[in-house]
């Protein structure tokens, strides 16, 4: 096969020249990246503080829409706290009312009608409706042809909880009156109940002057919707539309203040806060994406100008580095510094015959060798790892036996022949289980089961002397673990926990996952053990006594096959809870 025409120019060029051309491409491509990244990063930071930006100025709208609204209700539970007021709230509960006495009620109510709209200039008109008739400022051109109890007004302060803001619409009220966002309230004194309805103007056009307070320029659009969804203003918007789409919802619900959406085949940026008095009102700031960041479309010119520039200073500058830059070296180099580090399996490749070349391949052949030093090394190692455990557990030597066989042998004269095909089983397969086909690791499932077998056994021959209880966690059925783990230490529970008479003894063997740990727990009920002395005789070649030797098993066995990741826990307050806890590794590789 014909190698290409480059690659045979560079195997047949020289050194220094393969250097010149690699550095000139590694140093346009990074000029490349380099101004490519700039830019990308310039303009990610540009379109986050924006949005940053935008998000600080609508949270300043919602305060601004916030306290006004605050200032308004404020000016209203002034005026219901003026004494007019609470004159008619003593007359209501009348049926009737002469024409002088709701002249004269009137009339004195105009002074605090005027001074809250002096408070707040962005109250149109007020209506207050009592059962002895309707009050409002003599300023406003009430219509006399219409009752306020025949009004959609009236019906929902009827069905809704009160206070409560109306949404934007026409005032049918008062003559001359343009679009009004309406405040719904009941008496707040100790005539409350009296049927006094109190209704509170307040213009759309001042409500959304201070919702563009500090947000609104030539390109942003404001819109306000209430918990329902409903527009409070602006219900003609074209942005109110898109507001009522699941994926628009889907955004806003995700929590995030700022997000890109796109309606109308352009692309925004929505901002949006909420404006939690009087109802979690919801505040939007839409701004088009693509006036918003013109400024990016600037940074992408100058930056491919200057990479177009530097690229013949980079060819120029290149001949002079040449010699300072021998990448095959500084490659071998780094190889070396990972072999130091343990690290053999690395490799160095050149297609080249060079003189570094040449220094890469005795590097080779000086680490194959190495590797094959090792493995050999490990080998040795390994055989006898395996002949100590193998050897720890010919150590476990099953000393009920001559019981067991004594009781099938009672249980035979004594013609209790269910009993002795079960123990018969029980034992066969007990043997079996612990043989395991000469293998050193079985499966959770079979351990549980062996064990099983041998509390079955002993529950035979020591009839009344323990219960016992097994739960495993779902899915560890087919975890491997080492063989012969459980036995010893529930044969430590029986001969040596319960050896007091006339106490009922309970073993609890639980195998469970802790993180990437399997855990094998043993708890028992009997007279426990000297905790201090048993772990002190772990690690000595003695420690027999009181169960001792049992668990030194089962512990030297545990680190021989996992080292240090394996651990045995000891627990004991006698005739309450001893217990023995085995943690291993989950996933073991025996390397």
């Amino acid at each position: 096969m014909r190698k290409p025409i480059l690659r045979t120019f560079l195997h047949n060029s020289t050194f220094k020249t393969r250097l010149w051309i690699g550095i000139v491409s590694i140093v346009i491509l990074a000029i490349w990246v380099t101004g490519v990244s700039s830019q990308y990063l310039a303009s990610r930071l540009l379109e986050r503080k924006t949005a940053e930006l935008s998000q600080m100025m609508i949270g300043k709208s919602a305060q601004a829409l916030e306290e006004k609204l605050r200032k308004v209700r404020l000016s209203v539970l002034t005026f219901m706290m003026s004494p007019p007021f609470e004159d008619i709230l003593r007359a209501s509960p009348g049926t009737e009312a002469s024409y002088y006495s709701y002249f004269a009620l009137n009339n004195a109510l105009q002074v605090p009608l005027v001074q809250m709209q002096l408070i707040e200039p962005s109250i149109d008109s007020v209506l207050v409706s009592t059962p002895i008739g309707e009050f409002y400022s003599v300023t406003g051109a009430k219509r006399t042809n219409l009752d306020f109890a025949d009004t959609p007004l009236s019906r929902i302060m009827q069905e809704k909880t009160l206070p409560l803001w109306v949404p934007a619409h026409r005032d049918g009220l008062f003559e001359n009156s343009g679009r009004v966002l309406s405040l719904l309230i009941e008496p707040i004194s100790a005539y409350r109940g009296t049927d006094v309805q109190v209704v509170v103007n307040v213009r759309e056009s001042a409500i959304k002057e201070y919702a563009e307070t500090n947000v609104v320029g030539d390109s942003g659009s404001i819109a306000v919707i209430d918990v329902a969804g409903n527009p409070v203003m602006d219900e003609h918007s074209r942005f109110v539309a898109p507001m009522r789409e699941a994926a628009f919802q889907s955004e806003v619900n995700a929590g995030r203040n700022h997000f890109e959406y796109r309606f109308e085949g352009k692309e925004y940026l929505v901002n949006w806060a909420r404006v939690t008095f009087p109802d979690n009102w919801m505040i939007f700031y839409f701004q088009p994406k693509a006036v918003l960041l013109k400024d990016i479309r600037y940074m992408w010119w100058a930056t491919l100008v200057i990479v177009l520039a530097l690229i013949p200073l980079a060819l120029i500058l290149s001949k002079w580095m040449t010699g300072l830059l021998i990448r095959p070296l500084y490659r071998l180099q780094r190889l070396m510094s990972r072999a130091g580090d343990n690290d053999l399996s690395v490799r160095f490749s050149s297609d080249y015959r060079d003189e570094v070349a040449q220094v890469g391949e005795r590097f080779n052949i000086m680490l194959v060798k190495i590797e094959k030093l090792i493995q050999n090394v490990t080998e040795a190692e390994k055989q006898k790892r395996v002949s100590e455990v193998k050897a720890l557990q010919a150590q476990i030597d099953p000393h009920f036996l001559y019981n067991t066989l004594n009781t099938i042998l009672w249980k035979s004269e004594s013609r209790k022949q269910e009993d002795v095909k079960e123990m018969i089983v029980s034992l066969s397969q007990l043997f079996r289980l612990g043989l395991n086909n000469g293998h050193d690791l079985t499966t959770v499932a079979k351990e549980v089961d062996h064990v099983s077998r041998y509390l079955s056994l002993q529950q035979q021959c020591y009839e009344e002397l323990f219960t016992y209880e097994i739960t495993v966690e779902e899915g560890l059925e087919e975890q491997p673990l080492l063989k012969i783990l459980l036995q010893p230490l529930v044969e430590n529970s029986i001969l040596h926990g319960f050896r007091s008479e006339g106490h009922t003894g309970r073993i609890i063997i639980r195998v469970y996952r802790e993180g990437a740990f399997i855990v094998c727990k043993v708890e028992d009920n009997g007279e426990g053990f000297d905790k201090e002395r048993v772990e002190a005789g772990l690690v000595e070649a003695a420690g027999q006594e009181n169960g001792g030797y049992a668990l030194r098993n089962v512990y030297t066995r545990l680190r021989l096959h996992y080292g240090d990741k394996a651990a045995m826990e000891l627990e004991s307050e006698p005739y309450k809870l001893t217990a023995v806890t085995l943690r291993f590794p989950g996933e073991y590789e025996d390397n």
